[in-house]
């Protein structure tokens, strides 16, 4: 990793800590130890839970890479991309929720499980993720062909009171596998199933803040011209919300397409910014 990446990140990582360290913090309900704030790593799904009967509205932004320069805002004037999306606590242990992604116009139907947890202090949880999704888009392709999915279970652990830690095999499905043109000749290829091993950690600084990092290498067949997609971010908690901001090599959002998608090398420094806000009702 280039020096600039390296002062980048940690200016980012000091200044937002800095500014939110001294906020003050109320709890929202929790059903179980907080491995993670809140119930997405940065793009990942984490093993945290949506209590019963709560609600998560989600704002998610990516903007345009950092590379882009002073002439793009570094990436902030380039095209974004952001999802919206609800979730509600059928139980304790099982959330639904819906979400409308700008990229590709993706609606998605989700639903997140806890499975089982183990320990006391230092727990280990397992979940059971899914989602279904369909690219909206008016590009003459039959309803069905425009789906996609994505199933994964999450294995996560508190190695200790700082330090969590997420195991994600996962595995996407795109019903049509595209062929798109590339400038100057050729085609590439995207594949219509794809495997993906997701690792995500938590270092808890204060009870406020926590520093992110997640990877999702693909293992296996994988689309043409893609990278595995990294981050690292910031979780700031403040009464009801929770804030991220982050550094990422995607613009992608949900899970199958951050798999398929992503075009970046985060360690060549194709990265931009981005931030998540969720807040419970």
């Amino acid at each position: 990793m280039s020096s600039k990446i390296v002062v980048l990140m940690g200016l980012f990582l000091f200044v937002t800590s800095m500014a939110f360290g001294q906020m003050k913090r109320e709890r929202t309900a929790q059903i179980a130890p907080e491995l993670f704030l809140s119930g997405a790593v940065i793009t990942l799904p984490s093993v945290t839970q949506l209590p019963a009967s709560n609600m998560n509205f989600t704002i998610q932004h990516a903007f345009g890479p950092i590379s882009d320069g002073v002439k793009e805002l570094f990436g902030l004037d380039a095209s974004a991309n952001i999802r919206f999306g609800l979730d509600y606590g059928l139980t304790d242990h099982v959330s639904i929720g819906i979400g409308r992604s700008r990229f590709d116009k993706v609606y998605d139907v989700r639903v997140k499980a806890k499975v089982a947890t183990f320990g006391g202090s230092s727990p280990t949880i397992v979940s059971l993720f899914g989602n279904v999704g369909i690219d909206s888009q008016d590009n003459g392709a039959d309803f069905s062909d425009r789906g996609s999915s994505y199933l994964s279970v999450l294995l996560a652990h508190a190695i200790n009171e700082k330090v969590s830690l997420q195991v994600s095999p996962a595995w996407s499905h795109f019903n049509l596998a595209k062929e798109n043109s590339v400038f100057g000749g050729g085609v590439e290829k995207e594949a219509a199933d794809l495997v993906t091993i997701g690792i995500a950690s938590r270092y808890m600084i204060t009870e406020q803040v926590s520093v992110l990092a997640e990877y999702i290498p693909v293992i296996g067949t994988r689309s043409d011209g893609s990278e595995n997609a990294f981050s690292v971010g910031v979780d700031l908690e403040a009464g009801g919300h929770v804030f991220q901001m982050f550094l990422t090599s995607t613009q992608w959002i949900v899970p199958q397409y951050v798999a398929s998608k992503s075009r970046n090398n985060f360690f060549e420094g194709d990265l931009g910014f981005g931030f998540n806000i969720h807040r419970v009702f």
